[in-house]
């Protein structure tokens, strides 16, 4: 195969973590290879929780259950042991499975998938490929020549059909070849010769190329330092720093040796950050698993299922407990011991953050309006706020928080692809905004903010040109700076007044605000702080 490839049966992989949860409920006592009723076992788990579509199954084989099964393999999260002759998940998959994160252990694996590998020698991917594919393309967005952005196109029709390595030397050839195509285009008929199937043509070699750079960019996106827009990534002026530390910590390691060896490849390739070897001796595992075991493998699937949706930072309550004795049929102690040790954890969190972060890039019409929803009952579950959605009422912003008796603060999320930049049309409604909610004889208005998944370079610009011109203190924010908020404030270290302050800041509020925020004593110790008297 002439070109990049990428396992693909979901389209994003925010739904992983429940993928891996729900094949460690099914394959873990017996064999998997060869063994169809274990692959059919895992196709009914997927359509249990929604991850794969009901439907017929005409060869009654399991074939949906192994493609996603491929998908953990690929990413070094489970591998088929020739020892057990079971799926045993990775030391990363059991973090996944079991652990806190999710979003720390997917960005871990994305970042070091590599060619070659088990995965690509099975797929016949060419061998001149030895690279990390990512780290390449976190190469190119910061190459000075490219302007921090690469289309469907550019991804398609050069990168992952000219891209060998992942060097620094590589990005620059491959800028080069992105230029020429700029100039002078592709010769389709050469093209299709060159990376095509026999039988191909234009169009349909074209479309593979799409899916599969469009599979890359979705992928990419877990890493929270990529903007999706329609046809390209972009990398935001506010994230550069961060797409730095990722490509000098995962572009400086050796490729991982020895992908024609299953074992030795995904044991390396499934170690976290925290490990070093994995050390395990899988043949003395159960072959039988412990009905505590049973029992807490499916909670566990059912629990991250909900932790998509619901966040799920209050513990084990009755409420929960219940809900999981109706839905598992086991019994009410059981459930209660296992929910007790999953919950009460930031893995919940982290699991809601990760399908909270794709709501800014869905095409789905209504992610928006969850975004907003979802938005507001963060603010009141972590910050201890109120929180009020108000903007499906006429001319009012998204968000109204309140400390009652105290102060207010207005909220616009702006759920969409492409950098934020705070454009006149919402100028000029904010402006509406402040002065309804500063004359309507409420608590003292505050704040107002506008949150986006990115910010353009010049939007803190235009917010403290706007703060000034009204009267009233705001920010622009973007998601990487308020997912750092969430997570602080889930872990006691920011509370509902430092919310308060740092948005009643101006300009863009950044990561280096809030780090100022945990040490500062007051409001106007910030301000100092931040060089603004």
């Amino acid at each position: 195969m002439p070109y990049w490839m990428f396992s693909r049966p979901q389209r994003k992989l925010y739904r992983l973590p429940l993928t891996v949860t729900a094949l460690h409920e099914v394959a873990g006592g017996d064999e998997w290879a060869g063994k169809r009723e274990q692959h059919i076992a895992f196709e009914e788990r997927l359509e249990r929780e929604g991850i794969k579509r009901p439907g017929a199954r005409r060869d009654a084989s399991g074939s949906g259950g192994r493609t996603h099964a491929a998908l953990v393999r690929s990413l070094g999260l489970a591998f088929d042991s020739s020892e057990t002759k079971r799926l045993e998940l990775t030391i990363a998959g059991q973090t996944l499975a079991e652990g806190s994160r999710p979003i720390d252990v997917l960005k871990h694996q994305v970042m070091r998938f590599q060619y070659p590998s088990p995965y690509s020698l099975q797929i016949g991917i060419e061998e001149r490929f030895r690279l990390r594919p990512m780290v390449l393309v976190l190469r190119l967005l910061l190459h000075p020549g490219l302007g921090g952005s690469l289309t469907i196109d550019d991804m398609a029709f050069v990168v992952m059909v000219e891209g060998v390595s992942d060097s620094a030397k590589e990005a620059e050839r491959i800028a080069g070849l992105l230029a020429e195509y700029a100039r002078n285009g592709i010769d389709e008929d050469d093209f299709v010769a060159r990376y095509g199937k026999p039988d191909d043509t234009f169009d349909a070699l074209q479309k593979r190329l799409f899916d599969i750079a469009n599979t890359a960019f979705n992928w990419l996106e877990i890493t929270g330092v990529i903007e999706r827009g329609k046809r390209k990534i972009s990398l935001p002026d506010s994230l550069v720093t961060e797409a730095e530390a990722l490509v000098a910590k995962y572009g400086d390691a050796k490729l991982i040796p020895s992908p024609d060896n299953v074992d030795k490849f995904q044991r390396a390739y499934g170690l976290t950050d925290e490990k070093k070897k994995d050390t395990r001796n899988l043949t003395t595992a159960r072959k039988a698993l412990p009905r505590s075991e049973i029992v807490y493998r499916q909670v566990n699937t059912v629990l991250t299922r909900w932790a998509e949706n619901e966040l799920l930072i209050d513990g084990a309550t009755s409420e929960i407990v219940d809900r999981l004795v109706g839905e598992t049929q086991f019994s009410h102690g059981e459930v209660e011991k296992v929910a007790r040790r999953i919950l009460g954890t930031d893995r919940t969190l982290s699991s809601y953050l990760l399908h909270y972060q794709s709501l800014v890039t869905s095409s789905d019409r209504n992610a928006p309006r969850e975004f907003e929803q979802a938005t507001a009952e963060i603010i009141r579950r972590v910050f201890k706020l109120e929180a009020t959605c108000v903007g499906q009422t006429g001319r009012e912003p998204d968000i109204v928080v309140r400390k009652p008796g105290e102060w207010r603060g207005i909220i616009d999320t702006k759920a969409y692809g492409g950098e934020y930049s705070l454009p006149s049309g919402h100028d000029r409604a904010m402006r509406e905004y402040v002065e309804k909610y500063s004359g309507d004889g409420g608590d003292d208005l505050r704040f107002w903010v506008f949150l986006a998944g990115s910010l353009s370079k010049n939007a803190g610009a235009r917010a403290r040109e706007l703060a000034q011109r009204i009267g009233c203190q705001g920010v622009v924010i973007g998601l990487s700076a308020w997912m750092k908020m969430i997570e602080l404030g889930q872990a006691g270290k920011l509370s509902g007044d430092k919310l308060g302050w740092l948005f009643s800041l101006d300009g863009e509020l950044t990561h280096a605000d809030i780090a100022r925020a945990q040490e500062a004593a007051s409001f106007a110790e910030l301000h100092a702080q931040r060089g603004l008297f």
